[in-house]
């Protein structure tokens, strides 16, 4: 049985570091599930969390004969922590967004479409930036204070994982 979790993870795991600061680069981490297990993950993860790439519950559709596939329509976020309330957007846009959120944006939508073991069903996908998504918000139910971009996006998934090539960002 193809589980895209598994594919997703594997895909994270070959993206190169972001800088988040002049001082500090981390490769993302990435984990899924709901509400609860995303503020878990957080409690014990704390700082280690970002830059987080989460993915969200959703609906698959697998497909049987010899070459299985499952298309499934993933939401992400992609998160990094940024506690300081006092940043503007204009500010945001700069430390958090073009410094750690595009580029973790590009690397996912980019591993997904040239893996081996996914790909893109079009060329479309929805982008929505949220700077100071924050627990302060009756919409949302994180712990903790973010810059995050929500990325929706169709994948197939393809019965190969262990055939996951090489990822080259350059």
């Amino acid at each position: 049985m193809i589980v895209p979790e598994h594919s997703i993870r594997d895909i994270v795991n070959l993206m190169p570091v972001v800088q988040i600061n002049k001082d500090l680069a981390l490769k993302p981490k990435f984990h899924w599930g709901d509400e609860q297990e995303l503020n878990r993950f957080i409690e014990l993860k704390k700082e280690g969390s970002y830059p987080l790439i989460w993915l969200l519950p959703s609906t698959e559709v697998h497909y049987g004969s010899r070459y299985q596939k499952v298309d499934k329509t993933c939401s992400f976020i992609i998160a990094t922590r940024e506690t300081r309330k006092e940043l503007f957007n204009d500010q945001r846009y700069i430390k958090s967004f073009d410094l750690v959120l595009n580029p973790l944006a590009d690397y996912l939508t980019y591993g997904l479409t040239v893996s081996n073991i996914s790909d893109r069903v079009d060329n479309d996908f929805d982008l929505f930036k949220h700077p100071n998504y924050s627990a302060d918000t009756a919409e949302n139910g994180t712990i903790d204070i973010w810059d995050a971009i929500k990325l929706d996006i169709k994948i197939t998934f393809y019965d190969n994982i262990d055939c996951l090539k090489p990822i080259y960002y350059g």
